[in-house]
């Protein structure tokens, strides 16, 4: 019985956490000019492994990528 309260407990802990996201809410990249677009692109570029985790250099990244391809583009 107290394996599964430790078990329970310990999955609530787990989920909650899961859900405490900290992280700041990422730019509205599509209004950032090209010049804004670019220095960011290099912050994210310095930024090493912690960037491929940033929401920032994800938005940075996918609004690169729509630019390059066109409204049209598909990925």
């Amino acid at each position: 019985m107290t394996r599964l309260i430790l078990s329970a407990a310990s999955t609530i802990a787990v989920l909650l956490a899961a859900g405490c996201d900290r992280t700041p809410p990422a730019p509205e990249t599509k209004s950032m000019s090209g010049t804004q677009l670019s220095a960011e692109t290099q912050r994210c570029a310095r930024g090493g492994a912690q960037a491929a985790n940033d929401p920032t250099c994800r938005a940075v990244r996918d609004e690169n990528f729509d630019r390059f391809l066109g409204e049209d583009g598909k990925r």
